[in-house]
């Protein structure tokens, strides 16, 4: 439910709260962390109905694979056995809205009002979970009115952020700005980000990704050049040059090598392989390699069967 300014900040690497945990907690969350998902939800299932860390982690599983439903179970039992967890309310707020998104109609208002009040509960259990807020913000931004929706909440969540954290902040005001179509708001907050903390990654590409989708491919290619020229290789920059090439027909052999190398070795949290993928495609598309267009369509299917773009895109070429 984030939008790619919020993506990019915010890379999840959260660790499981201190409850009680086992020897075998403790292998599946190293399992966890090494992303090998089956061999983790194997080694903890026979321990996540009594220990709470390990149903949340088999409800981040979950998540992983697609599986909204099983995720809200296991996070359902997390915080049963832990309610003052503000990181499993967060997760459990997230896996409802992600359940929401592929209900019916009639079902949607009800689960959306139930990742209202687990972000609500996150926030405050915890004051400073500025990852609940986050997703608090997103929530007031995409919900209709009469579920809580509401655009200066959201605006007011921001500053909130902005408050505690002035990078997290600064990127939060700039998806606010986004969705209120406030162009000049969005540039001047990434501006900031990407001059007041060079290393950070998520200026530059939500900078750079900003310039491409408004058409401003030559501000594109220079934010992403510099920011390559800092840090040689970083997948962020590959991908937003990637993204860039395809959107705008331009440098498409120096667009196609980044995303190849993105997707030999994508950022963890960051644009998933499918996208990179999918953007591949885009470029042997606009170079008239119609196969290799369709190949990499199809893979991103394959990762991704949602993925629309993708879709409209193969059977466009006919596959």
């Amino acid at each position: 439910m984030k939008t790619f300014l919020l993506l990019a900040a915010f890379v999840v690497a959260n660790a499981a709260p201190l409850d009680a945990q086992s020897p075998q907690f403790d292998q599946g969350k190293k399992l966890f962390d090494d992303k090998r998902y089956a061999e983790a939800r194997a080694v903890l299932q026979p321990v996540g109905s009594r220990e709470a860390p390990a149903a949340y982690l088999l409800g981040r599983i979950a998540l992983e694979q697609n599986d909204a439903p099983k995720a809200v179970d296991w996070l359902e039992k997390a915080v049963s056995m832990n309610p003052r967890s503000s990181v499993y309310y967060d997760w459990l707020g997230r896996a409802y809205g992600t359940q929401a998104q592929k209900a019916s109609k009639l079902k949607q208002p009800f689960l959306a009002n139930k990742t209202k009040a687990a972000w609500e509960k996150a926030i405050a259990l915890d004051p400073d979970n500025l990852e609940a807020k986050s997703d608090m913000i997103q929530y007031y931004l995409q919900a209709p009115g009469f579920l809580g929706g509401s655009k200066g909440k959201a605006r007011a969540m921001a500053q909130e952020i902005r408050k505690r954290n002035p990078y997290l902040g600064a990127i939060a005001v700039a998806s606010v700005c986004s969705e209120m179509k406030d162009k000049f708001c969005v540039e001047r907050e990434m501006l900031f980000v990407t001059t007041t903390y060079p290393d950070s990654a998520a200026g530059p590409s939500s900078l750079a990704a900003f310039y491409a989708t408004n058409g401003q491919y030559d501000k594109s290619f220079a934010v992403i050049d510099q920011r390559l020229k800092l840090k040689p290789g970083d997948p962020s920059a590959l991908y937003a040059l990637g993204r860039t090439a395809s959107l705008s027909g331009q440098n498409l052999d120096r667009g196609a090598d980044a995303l190849t190398r993105y997707i030999a070795q994508p950022l963890p949290g960051g644009p998933a392989v499918a996208n990179a993928h999918y953007r591949l495609g885009m470029i042997h598309e606009k170079k008239g390699a119609r196969d290799l267009a369709k190949r990499e369509y199809q893979t991103a299917l394959k990762l991704n069967p949602g993925l629309q773009d993708a879709k409209k895109a193969l059977a466009a070429l006919g596959g």
